[in-house]
């Protein structure tokens, strides 16, 4: 089943003994807190962890821009879905740290730049588990706001907390993104040969 973004902030309305809202702009508190916290607690949500299901790996486009810090040379647009940046890597899927994030671009002294980032993810594509932590999470967050009921806040907290834990288990049983290009140290070492030191760096 698909969720949307209604189907979300009602479970969690549930959840905290609120009725169901009939929509977003229906005037009632609930409606008010709910779409008020709404995207700032599942952009939370996606910061927590390096979510597999929502990793992205792309080559970026390079901009005409001369990066004013000449400890750089290139600068490239990051995508617009992206919300947090996991990896930077060359042509050869070799992972690099000589960059730089700042806004919406990196800069960087080597091109071809290929980026692997946390996405935002529509709630349609969400995976279950994790529907189920945003639920938890945006409950916590609104309970007092809608119910005025403290005493419920530490429950839904733990519920969140176990949530979580459950979702990072399963999205980390998931099939890893596949590498962007060439073989490089990455692959290498995956596949068993040298470049264990390129995983230590990468271990989110």
């Amino acid at each position: 089943m698909a969720f949307t973004k209604f189907d979300i902030a009602s479970m969690a309305l549930v959840k905290v003994g609120a009725e169901p809202i009939t929509s977003f702009d229906d005037g009632s508190r609930s409606a008010q807190v709910v779409s008020t916290l709404y995207d700032a607690t599942k952009q939370g949500l996606f910061y927590t962890t390096f979510w597999n299901f929502a990793t992205e790996k792309t080559q970026l486009a390079k901009l005409a821009e001369t990066p004013t810090d000449k400890s750089y040379t290139f600068a490239f647009q990051i995508p617009g879905d992206a919300m947090r940046v996991k990896g930077v890597f060359d042509n050869n899927g070799d992972l690099r740290t000589t960059y730089s994030v700042e806004q919406n671009k990196v800069y960087s002294d080597f091109d071809p730049l290929f980026l692997e980032y946390i996405k935002e993810v529509a709630e349609a594509n969400m995976p279950p588990f994790f529907i189920e932590a945003l639920v938890s999470k945006l409950a916590y967050e609104i309970n007092e706001g809608v119910s005025g009921v403290g005493t419920r806040t530490n429950r839904l907290a733990r519920e969140y907390q176990d949530k979580l834990r459950f979702a990072k288990v399963t999205d980390a049983q998931e099939i890893p993104p596949s590498q962007i290009i060439g073989r490089g140290d990455l692959v290498a070492a995956r596949l068993g040969g040298t470049g264990s030191s390129v995983i230590k760096e990468r271990n989110y």
